[in-house]
């Protein structure tokens, strides 16, 4: 695309340089600038982009954009702009063509069930003979071909180029997970979303937002006009109260989903099994009655969310119900990890106060003798979560073993003395082994009959951050080994 072309209706921008030349790339990152990219000078938490202007001009690049004026002798195309990670966004859509104007795409927001409302949707539409496509946490995936992905929400011109590939290979309906960073960051400022979802708001992420009103802020982006997505409409959960707040305050028609019957979407009947859900929404579509495979009273609203999703895109109460009842289960989402053992094992990637009570609370609704935990809290990441979550598991488990999750640049033994306040306050026994290995097999070796193992925090990551290098390790992976050689 010629430079001029794709910024002509792009606001606030000031240009210098020979505009008629073609872009052939977007880049971010001076280390991976290719030939006639346009590099886009973003500031981060570490670096500032403005520093890496020569690198990326040696490497091949023929046009900037920054925030800061032109440096003087600069040899090529010069774009000045107000907000780099805004124009980035902006740009990349342009270059791109606006993809998601070209699919129906469900936008999911929230602190807790975006992967798995993602997954359900999916679900759906691929029963439904959709040509589909999923952008999240676990995948990122166009049909059939997958792609693991490094970030719940990647920068704005990876968002825009997996969805142009999407619509040239004929994908007509999309699902994306969208995190309070990613709005915040602007990654996904400008892109056409057709529904946004709101799942929920609890304790999460403090450490980049500072407060829950700037994370609740962060979310609401979304749905306000100022972050460009131009929804049709939200479905927002009622029975959070940061869900209610959020239908109270944006212009976008609402639909609500929740237990309580004055949700437009809500629970008539439903039985948790360990075998998965019976359950009976009542819709404005009528009833639709199903089992589900997942379990617990989470599911139940990822389920209505999914359930009003599709409804309101079109599909059918059968497609609904069929959908739902396809999607077997999520990777790392109250996962079963089953080697012949005569108790339960789970793996669930809850990693904050409110997901670790609900996997619980979860858990100790199924039939079981005891519950034993395992779970740590991530390292560089919200300090203050580690007590609560500490009280959390001691006082809805029997046992616990606390250690390490993601300890990154953090020494492993200093995370879990504060978390071990906390589990002083709790009912259950509790061990310390900061070594997750070690922790898994202790958990383990005293499980009997009727017990429910819970190793909580990392769920479907096949890798533990040490010391900021990624070692191999995948929690369901080390549970089989070991219950296999007991």
């Amino acid at each position: 695309m010629i430079l001029k072309n794709a910024i002509e209706r792009i606001p606030g921008v000031e240009c210098s340089g020979n505009l008629d030349i073609p872009i052939r790339g977007i880049s971010y990152d001076s280390r991976r600038v290719q030939k006639d990219d346009i590099f886009i000078a973003v500031k981060g938490e570490k670096a500032d982009g403005f520093r890496y202007i020569d690198k990326a001009m040696d490497a091949g690049a023929t046009a900037v954009a920054c925030e800061r004026p032109r440096p003087k002798d600069f040899p090529g195309a010069y774009v000045r702009v107000e907000d780099a990670r805004k124009f980035m966004a902006e740009f990349a859509h342009a270059f791109y063509y606006h993809p998601c104007a070209g699919m129906k795409l469900v936008a999911i927001t929230g602190t807790k069930g975006k992967t798995t409302t993602a997954w359900l949707i999916d679900s759906i539409y691929r029963r439904s003979g959709l040509a589909s496509c999923i952008m999240g946490t676990i995948e990122n995936r166009i049909g059939d071909e997958r792609h693991a992905s490094n970030y719940t929400t990647p920068e704005a011109p990876d968002v825009a180029s997996f969805f142009h590939q999407a619509v040239q290979r004929g994908c007509t309906h999309g699902v994306l997970e969208v995190s309070s960073h990613a709005l915040h960051l602007r990654r996904v400022y400008g892109a056409k979303f057709t529904i946004g979802v709101f799942t929920n708001l609890s304790h999460d992420h403090l450490d980049f937002h500072q407060d829950m009103e700037s994370y609740y802020q962060a979310k609401k982006m979304l749905f306000g006009a100022e972050n460009g997505n131009d929804l049709d409409i939200a479905f927002v959960n009622a029975d959070d109260p940061y869900g209610r707040r959020l239908a109270d305050e944006i212009d976008v028609p609402v639909v609500t989903y929740g237990f309580h019957p004055s949700a437009d979407i809500h629970v008539k009947e439903w039985e948790s099994r360990l075998d998965g859900t019976d359950i009976v929404l009542d819709t404005p579509e009528g009833e639709i009655s199903f089992h589900a495979q997942l379990v617990g009273r989470p599911n139940a609203y990822n389920i209505m969310a999914a359930a009003g999703v599709s409804l309101g895109l079109g599909l059918t109460r059968e497609h609904v119900r069929v959908g739902i009842e396809a999607l077997a289960g999520v990777p790392g989402r109250m996962e079963r990890v089953d080697a012949g053992q005569d108790f339960l094992v789970i793996v669930d990637y809850a990693h904050s106060p409110a997901s670790l009570e609900n996997l619980l609370e979860t858990a100790g609704q199924l039939p079981h003798r005891r519950i034993i935990t395992v779970f740590g809290c991530g390292g560089d990441r919200d300090r203050t979560k580690r007590p609560v979550m500490g009280e959390i598991a001691a006082r809805l488990s029997d046992v616990v073993v606390a250690t390490s999750d993601n300890p990154r640049t953090e020494d492993p033994a200093a995370i879990l003395r504060e978390i071990e306040p906390g589990l002083k306050q709790g009912r259950a026994s509790y061990k310390v082994k900061p070594d997750r290995r070690i922790a898994i097999q202790a958990a383990l070796a005293q499980a009997g009959t009727g017990d429910i193992v819970v190793i909580a925090g990392k769920g479907h990551e096949p890798y533990q951050i040490v010391g900021g290098k990624k070692l191999p390790f995948d929690d369901r992976t080390v549970a089989r080994e070991m219950i296999r050689a007991r």
